[in-house]
């Protein structure tokens, strides 16, 4: 039986959907492998606090690369480029990895084929252990690209992991909003956990995450974080989630202890009590429905 994979993600961030992936995992009561899909802002590990047992480079696609000694300096590929990639120094191409798509055009325009495509580093992928399992997870570089790869390279090692040690949880702490990471983070997935907080945009951003999700045809489900903090807004989030049909698991109220416990390196399970444990009873109640 394939371990069901449960990702928790947010229309933006700040909304707290780390601190309960953390509290989750501290929760579940069978084997569980947990993976940090924010390869851009990876912060799952501060609380987690995993110790490193595995580090390997992440290249990404090839982008091109000029070798220098047989460049002419014609300005073919100069000319051909449409991503700003390639530029003129002391008479010859230059390609900047950064800006390069891997598109190949400017290998078929150089009359002296003196143009390859190569791998360069864009990141980092790392394994630990936690004292809830193992944890899969990454750090894009500075600029880097491919980050839609890198979260899908994250999610298969936690599966591949998960499978080999018959665990039957995968626990995802997502990235925000709903680019390229966001959907590599969801696709394939079995539920969705959507956390939303009390804001002015948060509805639009809601809205925004459970068009992607059913656009991927995935289950969702939907936490509403610090519900205390304007419980007006909190209704009509409820209505307009009653209204579409989202299904609501649960609220948790703000607790400036969370917070401490946060800040001091603790999973903040005992500080949200009865609210966290029944959110996560209806997490589960909807992975298995």
């Amino acid at each position: 039986m394939s371990p069901f994979e449960i990702v928790v993600v947010s229309g933006k961030g700040g909304t707290g959907k780390t601190t309960l992936t953390a509290c989750f995992a501290a929760m579940a009561e069978v084997p569980r492998v947990m993976a940090d899909a924010d390869v851009d802002a990876p912060n799952l590990g501060i609380i987690l606090s995993p110790r490193e047992t595995e580090s390997r480079p992440f290249f990404g696609m090839k982008v091109a690369h000029v070798d220098a000694a047989r460049c002419v300096g014609c300005g073919e590929c100069l000319r051909f480029c449409r991503f700003g990639a390639i530029v003129m120094k002391d008479g010859k191409a230059v390609v900047d990895p950064g800006f390069c798509e891997g598109c190949g055009g400017c290998l078929l325009v150089c009359p002296e084929s003196c143009i390859d495509k190569r791998a360069f580093q864009r990141g980092v992928l790392r394994r630990g252990e936690t004292d809830f399992g193992p944890m899969w997870h990454a750090r894009l570089a500075p600029g880097g690209e491919n980050s839609g790869m890198l979260v899908a390279l994250v999610r298969k090692e936690a599966r591949r992991e998960a499978t080999e040690l018959k665990a039957p949880l995968i626990l995802v702490d997502g990235p925000p909003g709903v680019g390229c990471p966001a959907t590599s983070s969801l696709t394939g997935a079995g539920l969705a956990v959507l956390v939303v907080e009390p804001s002015r945009s948060a509805l639009s951003d809601l809205r925004r995450v459970i068009d992607l999700c059913r656009t991927l045809s995935l289950p969702f489900g939907v936490a509403i974080n610090r519900w205390d903090i304007s419980p007006e807004v909190t209704e009509e989030i409820r209505a307009v989630c009653d209204a579409e049909g989202w299904p609501v698991l649960g609220a948790v109220p703000f607790d400036e202890r969370i917070a401490r416990a946060v800040s001091d390196g603790r999973i903040p399970v005992e500080e949200m009590g009865r609210p966290l444990a029944e959110l996560w009873r209806a997490i589960l109640r909807r992975g298995s429905a």
